[in-house]
């Protein structure tokens, strides 16, 4: 089933939860099948999957919603309500072919129409969420959304079942972007006011999807309920339903151990914490994040315009330790802007790996001009000091920032630490004010960079630019096919990790503790529900 496909992804928030009723404590005794998931904080109820900006909310509608396609854990491109799909030769159109046995919940068939009301809502020059951008490629969509035209030129619906959507020039992300749109129920919000659909509370409270899970109860700040989707295209699932229902963190542990939950996110690993779980015989389900953590460098300092410092800065921080040590072993060192959960990793063996090396980084600044002696770097008799800034508030990354001091320091550079508030490092980085910094961000399922990377960037901190990597980068939106695009990205891949524009320090992972009694369940970054009509308690 697919998940959210959110423009970036920060850091993925995976669900937890308790169930209601039907069930005793302890697992072995309970007379239903009700899986019972956790989340930390409370439903609000807007489940309108393309309105919400909670993950929490969103865990909810995407147990109702779906989308034309969705991922695998490697995340390539499966079929969802789209059974199957056919490209254009020119890259520009996509037609999709809708599952024929696809009904909403009220009984109602899933057709084109529906689809094509749904990116029209994204559209609409009244709509109030975030996700314009992802269907703004498509022809006459702009017209559409200034209110210059009544209808969108490249939706086309071919019958009940087929659309065909065309996009103004060849659009790589295709399927991640506009594939990835939720479909709507065209006879229930086809009547509301787009402008004031965030107001109604009933649809949004009582929501009807096509998804595997139909919509039971919701009762505001503490739990919705959802029964299995008897008629579900897909197949009933084995499990009676889902409930999430917000639980302390301090307790949700406890209550998994004793079986009063079935799935708990985890995201601290440290080894007491995992013994525990591993004692109770609770199943964990890690899988590398979407996301990664790196030092930025400011390349309007001419020494960081030098490719040999900044491969220099790779070789001199220990970031396998990071990741030993600080992440208990839970991630990768990162060499480059593609995580390896994604298809579009070119592969470990196409990668230069910076391994920790000081003698390694002193030779590169000595080559790029730099003198070392008695412990001490200094570049035209001045000594080498840097100041690194760094938000509060996440341990691993505090840690980080006193390694990299240290390491640096081990290499004659004085580096001075510098903590902030989130808001103000980004306020700093974003006006140029900063030498290096450390800073999270998650990035898309999809390979493409361009908002980060192309021009007029807002995430692109450091100022760098290179023709080469735009031209690659416009090369692999310039095709759909995934199997077109890999050779393209690849060579991006291995340019960026020679380059180091910034210095990538880790990626991390995420994970799940699932009471053992629960089977078929598996963790990835896309999303929480992977595979969940294959759920089942032994």
């Amino acid at each position: 089933m697919k998940q959210r496909t959110g423009f970036l992804i920060l850091v993925s928030v995976l669900i937890i939860a308790l169930s209601l009723a039907g069930c005793t404590p302890g697992g072995g005794g309970r007379t239903d099948k009700v899986v019972r998931i956790v989340q930390w904080n409370p439903p609000t109820g807007m489940f309108h999957p393309e309105l919400l900006t909670s993950d929490y909310d969103g865990n909810v509608a995407d147990l109702i919603y779906e989308t034309l396609v969705s991922f695998t854990p490697s995340f390539e491109y499966e079929p969802a309500l789209a059974a199957s799909w056919d490209i254009s030769d020119d890259n520009r159109s996509v037609t999709f072919h809708l599952q024929p046995e696809a009904k909403w919940h009220d009984g109602q068939p899933v057709t084109a129409e529906d689809v094509k009301f749904s990116l029209m809502f994204v559209g609409h020059k009244d709509y109030t969420g975030p996700r314009y951008s992802n269907v703004s490629s498509i022809v006459g969509m702009d017209a559409w959304h200034t209110g210059a035209a009544d209808d969108v030129a490249g939706i086309e619906i071919i019958d009940e079942k087929t659309i065909k959507i065309t996009t103004i020039e060849p659009y790589g992300p295709f399927l991640y972007s506009i594939g990835g749109r939720y479909v709507l129920p065209k006879h229930i919000w086809g009547a509301v006011d787009v402008a004031t659909a965030d107001q109604q509370r009933e649809l949004l409270e009582n929501p009807v999807g096509s998804g595997p899970f139909v919509f039971k109860e919701f009762v505001k700040d503490q739990y919705v309920a959802t029964t299995a989707n008897a008629d579900y295209w897909g197949g009933k699932p084995k499990v009676d339903g889902v409930v999430i229902q917000a639980v302390s963190q301090d307790t949700a542990q406890a209550q998994l151990i004793k079986g009063e939950i079935d799935i708990m996110d985890v995201s601290d690993f440290n080894p007491t914490a995992v013994q525990a779980l591993e004692d109770a015989k609770v199943q964990l389900k890690t899988a590398g994040l979407v996301a990664v953590q790196y030092m930025g460098i400011n390349h309007k300092m001419p020494e960081f315009q030098d490719k040999r410092v900044r491969q220099a800065l790779a070789h001199a921080i220990n970031r396998q330790s990071i990741v030993d040590d600080l992440l208990y072993g839970r991630g990768n060192v990162a060499d480059n802007p593609l995580p390896k959960t994604i298809w579009a990793y070119p592969g470990d063996e196409f990668i230069k790996h910076y391994n920790y090396d000081s003698a390694k980084a002193i030779e590169l600044f000595k080559e790029a001009g730099y003198t070392y002696e008695n412990n001490v770097m200094s570049k035209d008799g001045k000594l080498v000091k840097w100041t690194l800034k760094y938000p509060v508030g996440n341990k691993v990354r505090e840690k980080a920032a006193e390694l990299i001091q240290q390491n640096l320091k081990d290499i004659g550079i004085e580096v001075e630490l510098r903590m902030m508030e989130f808001q103000t490092l980004s306020e700093a980085a974003s006006s140029g004010d900063f030498e290096m910094f450390l800073m999270g961000m998650g990035t898309s399922f999809d390979a493409d960079q361009l908002y980060i990377w192309g021009p007029g960037s807002t995430f692109n901190y450091s100022g760098w630019s290179s023709q080469k990597s735009l031209d690659l980068l416009n090369q692999g939106v310039s095709v759909v096919d995934i199997e077109e695009r890999k050779p393209i990205y690849k060579e991006w891949a291995m340019y960026m990790n020679d380059e180091m524009p910034w210095i990538w320090l880790y990626n991390w992972d995420g994970g799940i503790a699932v009471t053992e009694d629960l089977q078929n369940v598996q963790f990835y970054a896309g999303g929480s529900y992977y595979n969940i009509v294959n759920w089942e308690f032994k």
